[in-house]
């Protein structure tokens, strides 16, 4: 009968009185197995960590410096009166143009942060940015020196910030959608490195700093949504809806995107909820606007209509990834034919509340795109990103397949060839048969 001391100590059996040494080493090197395999896996899942974090820095840099670095925050404006403008020094100040102005709630909400900066804090900061004004000289070198207070140095560099942390939130939420289905961690990583190469290219006409805020209100409504967090969702909504004025089609689209499962009412209460509290944020951006220059819209439909009409529209290339590299528009034969073959095989592959949601997001904004967008500025449509990206999601797991066939194919290719001219020889040699026996016998 075994003994045991020490509290019924697993590792210290004894029998009459003396340790058995076998069974004691035994599972003293189980231990240490379990231990190196948990620590194996301790290792690896800081690894991973560590690679997710550095692509997220990489990716976002590639996004955010593809786009201020040629539109910065749209301040080359003229300089009379240049707080009148669209510029970051006008949306501050509220006294932008419409529609513009209307999209300024960040851009009062970082100038609030810098003014409830102690003045000695905030002058010393200021110090700090004009010993080397790096951003400045890169993206913001349009502002003139009298508007460079230590206010608004401050506010733009907390926007700076913010559209770098909307960025790298928006590639995490990419990157968790594909974990979410079942991608495997090198295959999560590629599809978010894609999306962050495609995003730049659609900031073809223009840029600006709330784009960046509306995208990630987007993509975190419908990661929330899918994760049936309706509650964070709401508020995800919510909060963005101050952003952008146009920001209640996202619950239109999401009510489209409930499985099966959701009873009826329940997803109309949510509908109504949501749109209720995009309405008291449209109102409350549209309020107090109607002396500023400008209209309540900018309509482009025949500026629309004369570039989409244009042949050379579709053979354009920009300089928007790198000064003096100029990639091809989303509209060029070489990304928009495959594009179209990719997004085909997708649209085939996906699951039916899938496709409901990408044609409730994209359909509503094809009239305004054409209406109100301006030639091919595909950021007109950023709403719609989250509904093509989950259609993605469906078939980038078979890009290779989709553009490549399979070594199988080519075999079989061959075979059929190999079958084909071997019927033909031998159909050959009975034709020539009779002959040749005709001129043997002759």
């Amino acid at each position: 009968m075994w003994l045991y001391r020490i509290d019924n100590s697993r590792f210290f059996p004894v029998a009459g009185g003396n340790i058995d040494f076998p069974i004691f080493a035994r599972r003293l090197a189980m231990s240490v197995c379990r231990m190196k395999v948990s620590n194996k896996y301790k290792l690896l899942g800081f690894c991973r960590f560590c690679i997710v974090f550095v692509m997220l820095l990489i990716c976002a840099g590639n996004v955010t410096n593809s786009v201020l670095l040629k539109y910065g925050f749209r301040d080359t404006q003229r300089v009379d009166h240049y707080d009148q403008t669209f510029s970051l020094v006008g949306m501050m100040n509220g006294t932008a143009p419409r529609p513009y102005v209307y999209r300024s709630t960040l851009a009062k909400a970082a100038k609030h942060a810098a003014e409830m900066i102690e003045p000695s804090v905030r002058d010393k900061l200021f110090r700090s940015i004009r010993k080397y004004d790096s951003l400045r000289n890169a993206y913001f070198s349009g502002v003139p020196d009298a508007y460079w207070t230590p206010v608004t140095a401050i506010a733009y560099h907390l926007l700076y910030l913010a559209s770098v942390l909307s960025t790298i939130f928006i590639l995490l939420i990419v990157y968790s959608l594909a974990r979410m289905h079942d991608y495997r961690f090198g295959a999560a990583l590629t599809f978010m490195a894609a999306f962050s190469l495609i995003y730049p290219l659609t900031f073809q006409q223009g840029g600006y700093f709330y784009d960046f805020a509306e995208m990630l209100g987007a993509f975190g409504a419908l990661y929330f949504f899918l994760k049936r967090r309706m509650i964070v969702c709401t508020v995800f909504i919510a909060a963005a809806s101050f952003n952008k004025e146009t920001f209640f089609l996202v619950p239109v689209a999401l009510f489209f995107l409930h499985d099966q499962g959701v009873a009826m009412p329940l997803r109309i209460g949510w509908l109504v909820l949501q749109l209720a509290c995009c309405v008291a944020g449209r109102l409350y951006v549209m309020s107090g606007y109607a002396h500023n220059a400008g209209g309540f819209v900018e309509v482009h439909i025949l500026d629309n209509l004369r570039f989409w009409m244009k042949p050379g529209s579709y053979l354009s290339f920009y300089n928007l990834v790198a000064k003096g590299v100029f990639t091809p528009s989303l509209q060029n034969p070489l990304i928009s034919i495959p594009l179209y073959v990719f997004f085909r095989e997708a649209w085939k592959s996906a699951s039916r509340r899938y496709r409901r949601y990408l044609l409730a997001a994209f359909l509503p904004l094809v009239p305004l795109y054409a209406c109100f967008g301006f030639g091919d500025e595909v950021r007109g449509l950023p709403l719609a990103f989250p509904a093509i990206a989950l259609l993605t999601l469906s078939a980038a797991h078979r890009f290779s397949s989709i553009f490549e066939p399979s070594t199988d194919h080519f075999a079989l290719h061959r075979v059929s060839k190999e079958r084909e001219a071997s019927a033909v020889k031998l159909q050959a040699a009975f034709v020539h048969a009779p002959a040749s026996q005709t001129h043997t016998q002759t």
